[in-house]
Parts: structure tokens; sequence; C-alpha cells
């Protein structure tokens, strides 16, 4: 909740369990609950001893897409993605990476389910979701769409490993439905692929979404540094 309160969102009231310090030291208002009483209305098996009540923000609508809006920076596209945890992880890994915003297409959980809540450790309230945008909004942000996928190719088109895929400039990488992959409309650029060995088929979309991000940061943070050392 303190990842709320510093990023702006409005807190409007603390609840912790007897015993557990405030952890805004007074800043918003803390109310006490007994054990049984705090337990009670959480959702979580093991809750933490702190809950927070905060005023919902509206999403940011798929208009404020713009081609202007592009610059060098790069987004993450969740096509369909359904499963709460992995929403809440791949928002995390978006905001740890340098992402600038996360765009859901199709029809994905609700950021505001509180396992994605939950699962983004507070990123949710730093990086800028867009709800309900379409691909060719996508494509107004993005000069590169790189669909992934755990095959080798798709139709004709074989895949790329990340490894050997330029990410700079302004790009967009899509994460498909935990059971389906990407939309075969999405407008995508090229295939990537995470190149992995042993007897799995496939990583989880989170874990997948993980790696290429963590991967599009170090390769970023290399190119500015190249520049910078070029005198650029």
């Amino acid at each position: 909740m303190s990842d709320a309160f510093d990023a702006g969102w409005n807190v409007l009231e603390i609840y912790v369990r007897d015993g557990v310090d405030d952890p805004l030291n007074g800043r918003v208002e803390c109310g006490t609950l007994d054990s049984k009483t705090f337990d009670s209305i959480s959702d979580t098996v093991s809750p933490q001893g702190v809950m927070a009540v905060v005023e919902m923000h509206e999403w940011m609508s798929p208009s404020t897409l713009h081609a202007a809006d592009s610059g060098e920076g790069w987004s993450i596209v969740l096509d369909a993605v359904s499963d709460p945890g992995n929403m809440g992880t791949i928002i995390r890994s978006a905001e740890a990476s340098g992402c600038v915003r996360v765009i859901l297409v199709n029809d994905c959980v609700d950021p505001y389910s509180p396992k994605v809540v939950r699962a983004s450790a507070g990123a949710l309230f730093h990086v800028p979701v867009v709800v309900g945008a379409a691909w060719s909004q996508v494509t107004e942000v993005a000069s590169r769409v790189l669909g992934t996928t755990s095959h080798e190719g798709v139709g004709s088109i074989k895949t790329t490993s990340l490894y050997d895929v330029d990410m700079d400039g302004s790009l967009a990488l899509v994460f498909g439905n935990e059971a389906h992959g990407v939309s075969p409309s999405a407008p995508i650029t090229e295939w990537v692929t995470v190149p992995h060995v042993g007897r799995s088929e496939s990583l989880n979309v989170a874990m997948a979404a993980t790696v290429l991000c963590m991967h599009v940061a170090r390769c970023r943070s290399e190119m500015v540094s190249r520049h910078r050392q070029a005198g650029e």
C-alpha cells in the first residue's frame, strides 16, 4: 500500500491486525481489527496483517495512444491473458525492466483483480495500463510488433531467437492467452521465441515475459552505453 500512496493514488483507509504497526505512520486514517475479524475479511489464506481501501483509477483509454507518444519507448501487449497471477507478474516485470506501458487487448482478466494487485507487488500503481485497445492502436505506438511463441514457426514463418532480435527503437512485445497463444489477427512484425533446453516444451507466459523484459532492458541499456562512449 505504500506503493499506492507514493504513486499518488488515493489511499482512503488502512486496517491492521491487532499488534501490527501502522505502515504509513498516521498519514492515512488507520483502524485496528482483532485477528478473527481481520482474517474473515481478507481473501488470502495467510494475510500479512495490513490491508487498505484505495480509490480505483480509471484505466488509460485506448484513445490516449498516439503515434507521437511512441518515441523510443517500448510496450507490452497482453492478448487475452486470463490468469490474474500471470498478469500481475508481467506488470511487475514490466516496471522492473523500464517498459513504458502495458496494453490489454481482447478479453483479459480485470487488472483490479485482487490476485493481479498482489502479484504485481506494487508495480500496478506505477505502470500505465491501457484497457480495451485494438490492434490498430497498438501499431500507432510501436513501429515493430514482436509476437512471442514457443513454436519453431507460425504458419510458414520461422521464429527468431530473442537473442538474435534487434530490441532497439519503438516496439511492442505481445504475450498471448495461456491456452491459445497470440491471436492470429495480431499484426505481428516478427515472431520471437525463448530458446531453452530440457524436456519442457514451453515456459509459462509470465516466465517468458520476464525473460524477454529483462533481455530488452539489458539490450537497451547497452545501446545507451555505446552511444555515450561514441560521444553521440
